[in-house]
């Protein structure tokens, strides 16, 4: 707001009028009053002269400019330079081209978008008016002062016209609900909410700590919303899943529609669980009447296994059976999930180990029922008493001392106790009763994954409910497809798959992940759909856990010690077995040196993995898979070392040892003698010698020595030379006297001593550094 004084505003409209006046009488007369015309004129000119002094007084006129706030005046507005309704031109070229008077209104000019930006009309074609200008100009003179008190303005007054105070950023949104759809990185949210990228990273930084995120680095629900609550925004996350949600309401639907009375009893799945080499494998063997143990490398199971059984009584029985190795924890806690009925696997002979403990918990968490089976009681050393007495301090009480649960010995080799056993798993089913749909769309469990050569991706599953066809479109995690083929446990292939039956499905369109529901839909395309949406939620989740272990990493390599790295590739034959190996090479990181798992998948290594190692650096891992010949061949080339396995035991082992070569070997120093120098001898040649007396055991041509004066030490390094009288000689013992050239110092004094000492490295091991 700016107040006009009337010293300003009142002369200037006074100078105008007369001006006008003037003119007007100093018109020439008409033709025929000629005559009079002299006498009119001269006393019109005059007047006009009287008026020019006000005309230039209005020229000169002044607004004074009064900030309400301050009540002070900041400055002044010179009227003779205000334009109106002119095209954009130089000062200049307006001084030369504007008239003496400013009028009120000027004719209708080609419009100027800019101008009608800057006055808020954008449709009007009029220009303002001078009072509407005087206006505006003071205005912006008003807003220019504010911003010099602010630290506006270029030059020396300051920077741009902004707040300098960074540490409250803030948002147009403050106090509002924004919307934002997954997945969200860093520089999403800061577009979102109008904020400047660098004022989120550092809110980011902040929040996570310094380094952690980048602006490209994706957020996950919990921080996306809390960043928000800092810039006082609530943040409403837009989920995508509205296509399995779908999905899912119409596999629903197509259950329920099926009545009650239709379903069927269905046969129990049973998962034999319990620590390695406590004969499980060799159990359902004997059970099969086969020979799985015998084929599998080591005598111990790699991944789950699934077979149908029926019994002499006519039962049939699903079993399941699972890794007892410590490193196949996930294998164990998904066998447990997926079934009916627990088979607690302990040796009578060995009792309760680690894997035990673990399997129960598997068990409890997943509320199956449990029977423990007591293997190997044909062994003399078998104790069963004992092992049900560690049992019992698990919570297992036998039936026999008045528990709950059932404990039946067996023996894998004689066949002893199995048919005990298998009458109660089906006792146990009987009171789960178990129903299922006989007919309709199947579903069930993905229990293994694998690349087979000329099949492709194939699944292991297990049928739950309904029936599988060949020719179903089927999903199971981010993979989908028609079903190509089915294979039974026996190897032959069938039609169809009901419930409780375990299958070998091909025709995926990805290795789906252990462990995933598969569910058969009406269509490829609705298929298609929730696969991909489910790639895109996994990619996003892996973006973001990428940029925080990146950002940890660049961490680390600022404030922390060094790290030496191990780059590893894994092939394996089945997914599962790469999570395992995976997770178990992962678990032998150390302080000072770590495995990296730059890739790993399943199949046999191709060029494009030693490709991959040689400009890495990395060890190539093929556990149970083989090497196409172009591989073979590039890693000759390169220089690249392919390991292959069959054990998981060796895998580790031999990475292990690999790590362990990279530790820095601890040096230990073993003080070999002592020497006195009792004379310094000067050599144009070869600079100070020391003659020197050894006081004790022994100076060597190849010990490193310290120069010790008055207890403290003065250099160290090696030996240039050693002499007894004229001759070179290796070393000299305790009583003899020789002269010693010490390799680049001169600065040696008598009474000075040299200690000998021997320096060895033994080479660590992953335990010794911990």
């Amino acid at each position: 707001r700016v107040d006009e004084t009337v010293e300003a505003a009142e002369p200037a409209e006074a100078a105008a009028s007369a001006t006008e006046e003037a003119e007007a009488k100093a018109e020439p007369a008409p033709a025929e009053a000629k005559a009079d015309a002299g006498t009119e004129t001269t006393t019109a000119a005059p007047e006009a002269k009287e008026a020019k002094p006000a005309a230039a007084k209005a020229k000169t006129a002044k607004v004074v400019v009064k900030p309400k706030r301050q009540g002070k005046v900041v400055g002044f507005i010179d009227l003779s330079k205000i334009q109106t309704g002119e095209p954009k031109k130089s000062q200049s070229r307006r001084l030369r081209s504007r008239d003496d008077v400013v009028p009120d209104v000027q004719p209708t000019m080609r419009h100027d978008p800019r101008k009608a930006l800057m006055r808020g009309d954008r449709g009007s074609r009029d220009v303002l008016s001078a009072s509407q200008l005087r206006e505006r100009e003071a205005g912006r003179f008003l807003r220019r002062g504010r911003q010099q008190q602010t630290g506006g303005g270029r030059g020396r007054s300051g920077g741009r016209g902004r707040s300098r105070d960074m540490s409250s950023p803030g948002s147009p949104y403050a106090g509002s609900e924004v919307k934002i759809e997954e997945p969200i990185t860093v520089k999403k949210l800061a577009e979102t909410l109008s904020v400047k990228g660098n004022e989120m990273l550092q809110a980011a930084w902040g929040m996570l700590g310094f380094g952690k995120v980048n602006i490209n680095s994706h957020l996950d629900e919990d921080t996306a919303t809390l960043l928000a609550n800092e810039f006082e925004v609530e943040l409403h996350i837009i989920k995508i899943v509205e296509a399995e949600e779908a999905l899912i309401e119409d596999l629903k639907a197509t259950r329920s529609a099926i009545e009650e009375e239709h379903l069927e009893v269905r046969s129990p799945t049973v998962a034999f669980l319990g620590h390695v080499d406590h004969g499980k494998t060799t159990l359902i063997d004997k059970i099969r009447a086969s020979a799985v143990a015998e084929g599998e490398d080591g005598g111990i199971t790699q991944h789950i296994g699934a077979y149908r059984v029926t019994t002499d009584k006519g039962h049939d029985l699903t079993i399941v059976d699972t890794p007892g190795h410590a490193a196949f924890t996930n294998m164990r806690a998904r066998g447990a999930k997926a079934v009916d009925v627990v088979v607690l696997v302990v040796a009578a002979d060995a009792g309760v180990q680690p894997q035990t403990e673990e399997a129960l918990n598997h068990a409890r968490v997943a509320k199956s029922p449990i029977v423990v089976a007591l293997t190997k009681i044909d062994r003399p050393e078998a104790n069963p008493q004992k092992a049900q007495e560690q049992l019992a301090g698990l919570n297992l009480i036998p039936e026999a001392w008045g528990g709950e649960t059932a404990m039946i010995p067996v023996s894998g080799i004689t066949g002893e106790g199995i048919q005990d056993l298998l009458e109660r798993v089906f006792l146990e089913s009987e009171i789960l009763e178990l129903s299922c749909h006989a007919d309709g769309p199947a579903s069930g469990v993905v229990l293994e994954a694998e690349v087979e050569q000329g099949k492709g991706i194939v699944a292991h599953v297990l049928v739950q409910d309904g029936t599988l066809k060949r020719g179903d479109v089927i999903l199971a995690g981010e993979g989908y497809g028609k079903v190509r083929s089915l294979t039974n446990d026996r190897g032959k292939v069938v039609e169809t798959a009901g419930p409780s039956v375990p299958v070998e499905v091909s025709g995926l369109s990805a290795l789906p992940g252990i462990g995933e529901a598969f569910h058969v839909v009406k269509n490829l395309a609705s298929a298609k759909e929730v696969a991909e949406e489910r790639s895109r939620k996994t990619r996003a989740q892996m973006l973001a856990e990428s940029s925080q272990q990146k950002g940890a990493a660049f961490l680390e390599t600022v404030t922390g010690p060094k790290v030496e790295e191990v780059n590893v590739i894994i092939r394996t034959d089945v997914q599962g077995s790469a999570e395992v190996l995976k997770q178990s090479v992962m678990d032998l990181a150390h302080t000072e040196v770590r495995p990296k798992v730059i890739q790993s998948g399943v199949g046999a290594v191709t060029e494009n993995d030693v490709l991959l190692a040689s400009t890495s650096d990395a060890l190539v891992i093929a556990f149970r898979v083989g090497v196409n010949a172009k591989a073979r061949q590039a890693a000759e080339r390169d220089g690249v070392e392919i390991r292959s396995y069959n054990v998981l035991y060796s895998v580790l082992d031999d990475l292990r040892d690999v790590m362990e070569g990279r530790l820095a070997p601890e040096v230990r120093e073993e003080i070999a003698g002592h020497a006195e120098i009792k004379r310094v001898f000067k050599s144009s040649k070869f600079g100070s010698i020391a003659g020197c007396a050894v006081l004790d055991g022994t100076i060597a041509r190849d010990h490193r020595v310290r120069l010790m004066r008055d207890d403290t030490v003065v250099w160290t390094g090696g030996l240039a030379s050693i002499r007894r009288e004229k001759d070179e000689t290796k070393e000299v013992r305790e009583g003899f006297e020789c002269g010693i050239l010490l390799k680049g110092y001169n600065d040696i004094r008598e009474g000075d001593v040299i200690e000998s000492f021997k320096v060895t490295e033994i080479k660590r091991t992953l335990e010794d550094a911990s």
